[in-house]
């Protein structure tokens, strides 16, 4: 396999790009001056150390942002953020667009993916084991000002998210203490099969306003 068909199959690793989207990449590539491809081979190289996974919410973020502790990201280490609710997402870009509404102010955690209808292994296709962890030791704090809430469903108004939903729900249902923390879905005012990444500040403010 020669360099511009190893690359093409490692573009394809990425998210929703297709054999034609790869090749197209990479003859981009190859037609580009070395000072480019250079800064382009740099930059990735360097994500190597500038980034990281926070080990509370498990969101992938840049370690520039958080000086005092690279092992957590800048929202979990953020004293004045809301410890009282907590949003699930699928991905770290549903993140991105809630943060940009300014108008959620609580923590979050990353799923990491949906859960297929029939899915045998579910820990192996989301993060239930570390937001079970994370429920479960919030909920043992002995400062029960600080405790949690809420927990707020953030995903996509798909069969697969509705599926997802559920299953948490069922699971977090059997942690000691969870009985009173309240279980919230954001509001169907979202479009059906809406990516949480796409949502615009009035409607996600509708949906988290009417969530239930």
């Amino acid at each position: 396999m020669n360099p511009s068909e190893k690359l093409q199959e490692l573009f394809l690793k990425f998210p929703g790009i297709g054999p034609k989207q790869a090749a197209r990449f990479v003859y981009f590539l190859m037609r580009e001056k070395n000072n480019y491809k250079q800064d382009l081979a740099r930059n990735i190289e360097a994500l190597k150390d500038s980034s990281n996974i926070c080990e509370k919410c498990l969101r992938v973020f840049s370690k520039y942002n958080n000086q005092k502790d690279s092992s957590i990201c800048d929202i979990c280490a953020n004293s004045m953020r809301d410890k009282k609710s907590l949003m699930i997402v699928v991905k770290e870009l549903d993140i991105d667009a809630i943060e940009k509404t300014k108008f959620y102010n609580g923590k979050y955690f990353v799923l990491g993916n949906l859960l297929p209808f029939l899915t045998e292994k579910p820990s192996e296709v989301i993060n239930i084991r570390e937001l079970v962890n994370l429920i479960h030791n919030d909920l043992q704090k002995e400062e029960k000002t600080e405790n949690l809430e809420e927990i707020i469903f953030a995903l996509p108004a798909t069969d697969e998210g509705e599926n997802t939903i559920n299953y948490l729900k069922k699971t977090l249902a059997q942690i000691v203490g969870i009985e009173n923390v309240r279980m919230s879905t954001l509001a169907r005012g979202l479009s059906s099969g809406l990516d949480i990444e796409y949502v615009d500040k009035n409607t996600f403010k509708e949906a988290f306003e009417h969530r239930g």
